[in-house]
Protein backbone atom coordinates (compact mmCIF):
# COMPACT_ATOMS: atom_id res chain seq x y z
CA UNK A 1 0.00 0.00 0.00
CA UNK A 2 1.29 3.38 -0.87
CA UNK A 3 -0.39 7.05 -0.35
CA UNK A 4 -0.19 10.13 -2.51
CA UNK A 5 0.26 13.63 -1.41
CA UNK A 6 -2.78 15.45 0.89
CA UNK A 7 -6.11 16.19 -0.17
CA UNK A 8 -8.94 17.87 1.27
CA UNK A 9 -11.85 15.78 2.52
CA UNK A 10 -14.06 18.24 0.56
CA UNK A 11 -12.12 17.23 -2.72
CA UNK A 12 -11.93 13.50 -2.82
CA UNK A 13 -13.86 11.33 -5.15
CA UNK A 14 -16.53 9.08 -3.79
CA UNK A 15 -15.40 5.40 -2.77
CA UNK A 16 -11.83 6.02 -2.51
CA UNK A 17 -10.25 5.32 0.91
CA UNK A 18 -8.41 7.66 2.67
CA UNK A 19 -6.51 8.05 5.86
CA UNK A 20 -6.87 11.29 7.91
CA UNK A 21 -3.86 13.44 8.23
CA UNK A 22 -5.45 16.44 9.90
CA UNK A 23 -8.01 17.98 11.81
CA UNK A 24 -7.74 21.80 11.10
CA UNK A 25 -9.89 24.83 12.10
CA UNK A 26 -13.22 22.84 13.38
CA UNK A 27 -14.93 24.32 16.70
CA UNK A 28 -14.10 22.54 19.74
CA UNK A 29 -17.48 20.82 20.30
CA UNK A 30 -17.64 19.53 16.25
CA UNK A 31 -13.90 17.96 16.85
CA UNK A 32 -15.43 16.18 19.71
CA UNK A 33 -18.56 14.93 18.10
CA UNK A 34 -16.16 13.59 15.18
CA UNK A 35 -13.75 11.79 17.43
CA UNK A 36 -16.47 10.50 19.47
CA UNK A 37 -17.79 8.85 16.01
CA UNK A 38 -14.55 7.47 14.97
CA UNK A 39 -12.96 10.02 13.38
CA UNK A 40 -9.42 11.50 14.13
CA UNK A 41 -5.90 11.18 13.10
CA UNK A 42 -4.70 7.79 11.72
CA UNK A 43 -8.43 6.96 10.99
CA UNK A 44 -10.04 5.37 7.84
CA UNK A 45 -12.70 6.75 6.16
CA UNK A 46 -14.28 7.44 2.40
CA UNK A 47 -17.09 9.55 1.38
CA UNK A 48 -19.81 7.49 0.29
CA UNK A 49 -22.62 10.19 -0.36
CA UNK A 50 -22.13 13.87 -1.66
CA UNK A 51 -25.13 16.34 -2.13
CA UNK A 52 -23.91 18.96 -4.07
CA UNK A 53 -25.10 21.82 -1.81
CA UNK A 54 -25.12 19.44 1.56
CA UNK A 55 -23.29 17.41 4.12
CA UNK A 56 -20.83 14.36 2.93
CA UNK A 57 -21.74 10.67 4.61
CA UNK A 58 -18.59 8.83 5.21
CA UNK A 59 -17.94 5.48 6.21
CA UNK A 60 -15.53 5.13 9.04
CA UNK A 61 -15.29 1.35 10.19
CA UNK A 62 -18.67 0.48 10.48
CA UNK A 63 -19.99 4.02 11.74
CA UNK A 64 -21.11 6.10 8.95
CA UNK A 65 -21.12 10.13 9.62
CA UNK A 66 -22.51 12.77 8.00
CA UNK A 67 -19.80 16.14 8.05
CA UNK A 68 -20.88 19.25 6.70
CA UNK A 69 -18.79 20.76 3.79
CA UNK A 70 -17.24 23.79 6.41
CA UNK A 71 -15.76 20.97 8.30
CA UNK A 72 -15.42 18.79 5.56
CA UNK A 73 -12.69 21.66 3.97
CA UNK A 74 -10.90 21.50 7.32
CA UNK A 75 -10.02 18.00 7.21
CA UNK A 76 -6.73 16.88 5.57
CA UNK A 77 -6.56 13.43 3.54
CA UNK A 78 -3.85 11.03 1.89
CA UNK A 79 -5.54 8.97 -0.24
CA UNK A 80 -4.93 5.26 0.22
CA UNK A 81 -4.33 3.08 -3.12
CA UNK A 82 -4.61 -0.77 -2.78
Amino acid sequence: MTVSTSHLLIQLPMNVQCRIAKLGNIPPSELKRLRDLGLYVGSVASVITSAQNGPLLLAVGDARIAVNRGVAAEIKVVRIFQ
